[in-house]
């Protein structure tokens, strides 16, 4: 068995691809942890983007995302772990791909006493500028959630369902 060159050389190119977009996906859910916004700013794309985050909103530009994220997220009595899993990547062209990309969250408000749990999964697309993957479109679907509270010294189911809980709620 042969193997072309340039065949061997576009499916190396295409891991390497695969690989950089992970690598793009963990650093921007590490930042989330971390209550870095610089950080996760950086993972998206300039300009026009689309991010539906369902109760959390939906943005149309970087800066207005990170902006919620900042007054939701960045608090020390707010202690979150976001855990991907089941990562599909796929290359849809030169500088464009999508994935698609499991989801285990939780959450912790110590101040407020109470937890969320979810699951679910990021429908995610990517393009490359100036060399360098980055997020130009993300929605994220809930599967699961789960939230408590725990001011009475033992978790209290708040919400247990296939979906976030109404605003009113």
């Amino acid at each position: 068995m042969t193997v072309d060159k340039a065949d061997a050389q576009g499916a190396l190119q295409t891991l390497l691809d695969k690989q950089a977009i992970r690598e793009l996906k963990y650093r921007y859910l590490n930042a989330c942890d971390d209550k870095s916004p610089e950080q996760v700013t950086a993972c998206f794309a300039p300009g026009p983007v689309n991010i539906n985050f369902g109760h959390i909103g939906q943005f149309a530009n970087r800066e207005d995302f990170v902006a919620v994220f900042v007054a939701l997220g960045c608090h020390e009595h707010i202690v979150d772990m976001h855990h991907a899993e089941n990562m599909l990547v796929e290359i849809t062209g030169d500088d464009t791909a999508r994935a698609r990309v499991g989801l285990r969250f939780h959450s912790i408000n110590t101040q407020d006493k109470t937890t969320v749990q979810l699951g679910g999964f990021y429908e995610d697309e990517y393009r490359r500028i100036d060399g360098e993957w980055l997020i130009s479109a993300s929605t994220f679907n809930v599967r699961s959630a789960l939230i408590t509270d725990y001011t009475s010294g033992s978790d209290t189911v708040v919400w247990a369902a296939n979906h976030m809980p109404p605003q009113s709620a």
